[in-house]
C-alpha cells in the first residue's frame, strides 16, 4: 500500500486527486456547517440522489473499456512489431554468418543490421526533423557505425531507417550468393520492413483525441459531483472514499493514455543493446560454426575463432620459433665454413709444404665430414622449429601438411623422408636454409 504513493501513476494524478478531494472537503464543511446552523442552507429543497450516478455509470464504464482497450490493441502491435524485427535481425545475420565468405563485406552487413534497430527506435521515440532527433542518432550509432558511414546516413534523414535498409539491400546484392541464398536474406529484409511499417502506423495513426479528451472531462465531471450523493451515507468519511474511487478510476484512464504511445514505454534501448551482443557473438561464433561444420576450415581461419590477445601470444611463439630456425642455420652455416676452410689450409699444406699426402687427405676429409654432419643438423633443428611454429599459428607458417607442401616459408624443410628418424631431407647448402629461415622470420611477423 504504501508503494502506492511512490507510483508514477499516484505522481501523474496528484492535480485531479486535490482537486476532486478540496471539493469532497467542501461539501463535508458545507454540509456541517448547515447542520450546526453556522450558515444558511441555500440548497434547502434540494434533494441529493445517486440516481444520475447510476444511469452515467454504465455510459463512463464503456468508455473506458474501449479507451483501455484501443490502447492495449496498439501496446500489443507495437510489441508484435519489435517481436518480429528482432527475430528477422537475428535470422538475418545468422544466415549472413553461414553463408558470406567475405569477413569485411559480412561485418558491414551486421554492422548496418544493427544500426537499422538504432534508427527506427530514434525516429519512433523522437519528432521527425529535431536537433534532438539528430543529437539522438549520433549518440545511439556512434560506437557502431564507422565515422564515414555515419555521415552519410545522417545526410539521409529524416527516414534514417529506410537509408538503412537500403544500404542493407545492396549488400545483400553484391554479397555474390546463389540466387536462393540471397532471396532468403532479402526475405528477411522484408520482414524488417514490415515491422518498421507496423510501428510507423502504432506512431502515426493515434487514438482521435477528441475521443480522449471526452473520456477525461466525463470522468472529472462525475467524480467532482460523486461526494453530493455520498454525503448522506458517508458523512465526514466522504473525502477518503472519494479520493479512493477517483484514484481507481483516473488510475485506468491514465494506463491507457500511456499505453497508447508504447515506444515511450517498451524496452527498446535494450531491445537494441540485444541486438548489437547478438551481432558481436555471430561475429566471434562465426569460425567455430564453420570449424564444426567443416574441420578443414579451422587451421585456415584460426584469426576468427580466437581472441586477439591469443593470436598476439602465438604470434609471438611463431616468431620465436622462427628466430631459433634462423640462428640453427646460421650456426650450421658458421660450422660448415669453419670446417670447409680447415679443409681447404690442410689441402694447402699438403701441396706447399709435400707433407705426408695420405694424411693430410684424410684430415681434409674428415673436416669436411664434420662440416656436412654440422650442417645437416642445424638444418634438422631449423626444420624442427619451423614445424613447431607452424604448428603453433597457421597463420605465420602457412601448411597443408605437417611441414609444407613445397611452397611458402618452410619449402625448405620437404616432407618426412623414410629413413624412420623423422627427420627432412633439406637441399644441400646453407644458403637455402637460411634464406627459409629469414622468409620465416618475416611470415611470421606478417
Amino acid at each position: 500500500m504504501v508503494s502506492i504513493f511512490r507510483s508514477d501513476t499516484f505522481r501523474n494524478l496528484q492535480g485531479p486527486l486535490s482537486l476532486i478531494s478540496l471539493v469532497a472537503s467542501l461539501v463535508v464543511l458545507y454540509r456541517e456547517a448547515v447542520s450546526w446552523e453556522a450558515i444558511p442552507d441555500l440548497l434547502e429543497g434540494f434533494t441529493f440522489t445517486d440516481a444520475p450516478f447510476q444511469l452515467t455509470s454504465f455510459a463512463l464504464s464503456l468508455l473506458l473499456v474501449f479507451r483501455t482497450d484501443a490502447s492495449y490493441a496498439r501496446w500489443c502491435t507495437a510489441q508484435d512489431a519489435w517481436g518480429d524485427l528482432r527475430t528477422a535481425a537475428g535470422d538475418l545475420m545468422r544466415k549472413a554468418a553461414a553463408w558470406v565468405d567475405d569477413t569485411a563485406h559480412l561485418r558491414r552487413l551486421v554492422r548496418w543490421t544493427s544500426a537499422f534497430s538504432r534508427c527506427l527506435m530514434v525516429e519512433l521515440r523522437y519528432d521527425l526533423g529535431s536537433t534532438a532527433m539528430e543529437e539522438a542518432m549520433r549518440g545511439e550509432l556512434k560506437g557502431i557505425m564507422r565515422p564515414h558511414e555515419l555521415e552519410q546516413l545522417m545526410g539521409a534523414g529524416p527516414y534514417y531507417h529506410q537509408f538503412a535498409q537500403s544500404v542493407l539491400t545492396a549488400l545483400v546484392e553484391t554479397a555474390q550468393l546463389s540466387e536462393s541464398r540471397e532471396g532468403a536474406l532479402l526475405s528477411d529484409l522484408e520482414r524488417l520492413n514490415r515491422a518498421a511499417g507496423e510501428c510507423e502506423k502504432v506512431l502515426r495513426f493515434p487514438i482521435p483525441l477528441t475521443y480522449t479528451r471526452h473520456t477525461s472531462r466525463f470522468m472529472l465531471i462525475y467524480l467532482t459531483a460523486l461526494p453530493l450523493a455520498l454525503y448522506d451515507a458517508c458523512n465526514i468519511w466522504v473525502i477518503p472514499v472519494t479520493a479512493t474511487i477517483a484514484y481507481l478510476l483516473l488510475g485506468i484512464e491514465d494506463i491507457g493514455v500511456q499505453i497508447e504511445e508504447p515506444f515511450s514505454i517498451l524496452p527498446l534501448p535494450e531491445i537494441c543493446q540485444d541486438l548489437h551482443i547478438t551481432a558481436q557473438r555471430t561475429m566471434a561464433q562465426r569460425a567455430a560454426v564453420r570449424c564444426l561444420a567443416d574441420p578443414d576450415q579451422c587451421r585456415f581461419d584460426p584469426d576468427e575463432e580466437r581472441g586477439s590477445s591469443e593470436l598476439e601470444e602465438l604470434n609471438d611463439r611463431a616468431t620465436e620459433a622462427a628466430a631459433a630456425a634462423a640462428a640453427a642455420a646460421a650456426t650450421a652455416a658458421q660450422a660448415a665454413a669453419v670446417a670447409a676452410a680447415t679443409a681447404a689450409a690442410l689441402e694447402a699444406a699438403r701441396q706447399t709444404m709435400d707433407c705426408d699426402g695420405a694424411a693430410v687427405t684424410a684430415a681434409a676429409a674428415a673436416a669436411s665430414s664434420t662440416a656436412a654432419t654440422a650442417a645437416t643438423n642445424g638444418r634438422h633443428r631449423a626444420g624442427d622449429a619451423i614445424a613447431v611454429g607452424a604448428k603453433m599459428n597457421p597463420l605465420a607458417f602457412p601448411q597443408g601438411d605437417p611441414y609444407g607442401s613445397g611452397s611458402g616459408p618452410v619449402a625448405a624443410v620437404p616432407e618426412p623422408n623414410g629413413n624412420g628418424n623423422g627427420r627432412a631431407n633439406v637441399p644441400s647448402g646453407p644458403g637455402v636454409l637460411v634464406g627459409s629461415s629469414a622468409a620465416s622470420t618475416r611470415q611470421a611477423h606478417r
